[in-house]
């Protein structure tokens, strides 16, 4: 697991991340029948929608920065790297 110590001042930047986090901890990685979870399924479509609502909130309007494109390399970037955990814990 990789830990992000944050640089920036910004708390609009950090809950940002924290909430972009927090969709992705709970994308599933598998669908209920044990298959890898793919672009096609629900779960992913539902994650997809979840990552791109979330907004950096400023004073004047809130900005969504995660694109369709985004949202779905991001989901699978997630379930890469959780499989690739699991991979190592069983060694």
């Amino acid at each position: 697991m990789n830990i992000i110590k944050l640089k920036s001042c910004s708390d609009t930047f950090a809950d940002w991340i924290k909430e972009v986090d927090e969709v992705l901890a709970l994308t599933p990685t598998h669908t209920i029948d044990g298959q890898e979870l793919e672009y096609g399924d629900g779960a992913f479509q539902d994650q997809m929608r979840r990552l791109q609502q979330v907004s950096l909130n400023f004073e004047d309007l809130p900005i969504y920065p995660i694109n369709a494109q985004i949202a779905k390399d991001l989901i699978y970037d997630h379930i890469k790297g959780k499989i690739d955990e699991n991979d190592k814990s069983i060694l």
